[in-house]
């Protein structure tokens, strides 16, 4: 997987650049990225790459299965530090369903850990 782009949080991993071919697919929406602030302390943000972050380019979300569906943000986290510090309450987002995360997740959940065999 040399080359790609990858977005780890806890125990899981994804790999952005399969993410990206399959979100330029599926439909563009629109939402609130307020509630997702809150997260923003749990990411570690460059603000040189915040400043230079494209609002209009989407967030992409994913919902995991095995957390019920629960929705996670794995590309786009500088754009939400972009869009708090700038007071931007709409943004972009496409959302890959259940399956499709899981074909972008390299490991977590039930994919199992690199590191126990």
């Amino acid at each position: 997987m040399s080359g790609h782009e990858m977005f780890q949080f806890l125990t899981y991993r994804w790999d952005i650049t399969e993410a990206g071919k399959i979100a330029a697919g599926l439909p563009v929406h629109r939402f609130n990225p307020q509630p997702w602030f809150g997260w923003l302390g749990l990411i570690q943000i460059d603000p040189e790459h915040m400043a230079s972050a494209d609002l209009e380019r989407p967030i992409l979300v994913v919902k995991i299965r095995e957390l019920g569906s629960s929705p996670l943000v794995i590309d786009g986290w500088h754009r939400l530090a972009k869009a708090q510090r700038d007071g931007v309450a709409d943004l972009p987002v496409i959302v890959l369903d259940e399956d499709q995360e899981y074909d972008v997740r390299i490991w977590g959940g039930d994919k199992g850990l690199p590191f126990i065999h």
